[in-house]
């Protein structure tokens, strides 16, 4: 698979292990930034994130800040793109499961390394049940009326 990978500087400390851990599962990563600790603004690495997954360049996205819940708002501001918040193994199976996600967000400052990698695996693994299909139409119905 091709991952898009972004981060703010909350995630700085902690990107070079996740990108490593996706490549080691198999994967290939475009790096959508940033690069620096300093303060930044996280809804342009969710929106270049977003973007490689809904024009299809990307299979998934993976987006890393202080909680998780700004990138999935940027994030889901594109059309297609259904971001959802990780907090733990079950919330990992389930996003991909129930709500067939296409970019996973998580906390650097509310979970280890090993946790958010443990997490990146089973949302990579885990398939999309068909019988959520009609919600997710529903979704998609909603973000074409908007």
């Amino acid at each position: 698979m091709k991952i898009a990978f972004g981060c703010d500087h909350a995630g700085i400390e902690i990107k070079d292990k996740l990108i490593s851990f996706i490549k080691s599962l198999g994967n290939e990563v475009i790096d959508c930034g940033t690069d620096s600790a300093a303060s930044c603004d996280y809804p342009d690495f969710a929106l270049k994130v977003a973007e490689n997954v809904a024009l299809k360049k990307a299979d998934k996205g993976i987006l890393i800040c202080g909680t998780g819940i700004g990138m999935s708002i940027a994030a889901n501001k594109v059309k297609g793109i259904r971001a959802a918040v990780c907090w733990s193994k079950e919330t990992a199976q389930l996003i991909a499961q129930h709500n067939n996600a296409n970019v996973m967000c998580a906390g650097a400052r509310f979970a280890s390394v090993d946790d958010i990698c443990s997490w990146i695996k089973i949302f990579f693994e885990t398939n999309f049940e068909t019988r959520h299909q009609k919600r997710i139409d529903k979704i998609t119905q909603i973000e074409q009326q908007a």
